[in-house]
């Protein structure tokens, strides 16, 4: 979000003569704000906390090594634009070759300049702030709508390409939530419902999994990578217990095994709509799982939670089961205790 401060601006210059007409340009053009450092040990103080930072250095050919304040500059405050005066002729030459070598100049303004050209440059470079900074802030709104592997693979240089790997998924669903929805007001469910999403999105970064998409009404993440089926055990005997349960009471259902993660809709028009998911018989079988468990009930197959190698885990087979959608059962415990976290090993 753009700043209700003033813009600002900051003068660099060993020379009093010359930085006095300088800041008096300045002040005429409305930045009265300017200040002036004379040198790197004043610099710190001047650009700290600025919500909008143009740094003018005035470059004197007697004193060629003062350039490298512009990489002081760039390293105290990335964000400001760094703007370098020099004289027509070698002076400018030096301060251009300068610039393309180091990358920590924005802009090269040749003496003698106008009053005009001067505030132009200068109103140039902060608008080109504000509307990176307004981009920024538009994209950070745009990540929390979206999982956390979905900006990379929109970005990447082949956005269609799919991703197969290992991984343990968890679900999570409310139990009988169109039930509570009668019988308080809607925004009130709203904001409950909210809150213990929230809780639940808080464990499952807390134990390095990713948040997929919300359901509505509950929630599906991956945990991938070393560890995944030891933390994704350990998150959903969390959740099970967690405070999140007093508000609405839901099942966990837990799965390990192939998925197929990428960008799903309308691949076939350029622009249209499409989201990243993960699909397989993996997610599938997460969300069935997660069907048949109690209000604060894991229900796990017995494969995940072996892989999960949990020291002090209370783990209660319930047998073959037969899950819709797959051929033969499958061999399942459920989960009611948070166990001790073990000393050594984790699972993979």
């Amino acid at each position: 979000m753009p700043s209700d401060k003033p813009p600002r601006v900051v003068l660099m210059d060993h020379d009093p003569h010359t930085a006095r007409r300088l800041l008096d340009d300045l002040a005429a053009s409305g930045f009265a704000q300017a200040t002036w450092v004379k040198d790197v040990s004043e610099l710190a103080q001047a650009i700290a906390a600025l919500p909008s930072a143009v740094v003018v250095f005035n470059f004197h050919f007697n004193l060629p090594q003062s350039v490298e304040s512009c990489r002081a500059i760039r390293a105290m405050e990335p964000s400001a634009a760094v703007l370098a005066l020099a004289a027509v002729g070698p002076a400018t030459r030096y301060v251009r070759n300068w610039q393309q070598l180091s990358g920590c100049l924005d802009a090269v303004l040749e003496k003698p300049f106008t009053h005009a050209s001067f505030v132009s440059v200068v109103n140039g470079l902060l608008k080109g702030q504000q509307a990176a900074r307004a981009t920024e802030a538009k994209t950070a709104r745009l990540e929390n709508l979206l999982p956390e592997d979905a900006l990379t693979a929109a970005t990447s240089d082949h956005p269609s390409a799919v991703d197969l790997f290992e991984a343990t998924v968890v679900f999570t669903d409310i139990r009988r939530s169109s039930e509570v929805i009668t019988r308080m007001p809607p925004h009130e469910f709203f904001n409950m419902l909210n809150h213990t999403l929230s809780i639940q999105a808080r464990l499952i970064r807390n134990h390095e999994g990713s948040v997929i998409k919300f359901t509505g009404d509950g929630m599906l993440a991956v945990f991938r990578g070393m560890g995944k089926s030891y933390l994704a055990m350990r998150c959903a005997m969390e959740l099970a217990s967690s405070s999140s349960q007093q508000l609405f009471p839901y099942g966990i259902g837990v799965a390990g095994g192939l998925i197929l993660a990428g960008l799903l809709g309308d691949s076939l028009h350029a622009g249209q709509r499409r989201q990243y998911d993960v699909v397989g018989a993996t997610v599938h079988l997460a969300a069935r799982l997660c069907h048949m468990a109690e209000a604060s009930q894991v229900v796990s197959t017995r494969k995940a939670f072996a892989a999960a190698r949990l020291a002090n885990a209370s783990a209660n087979p319930i047998g073959v089961v037969a899950i819709r959608g797959f051929d033969a059962g499958v061999e399942c415990v459920t989960l009611n205790s948070i166990p001790e976290a073990p000393a050594l090993t984790i699972g993979i």
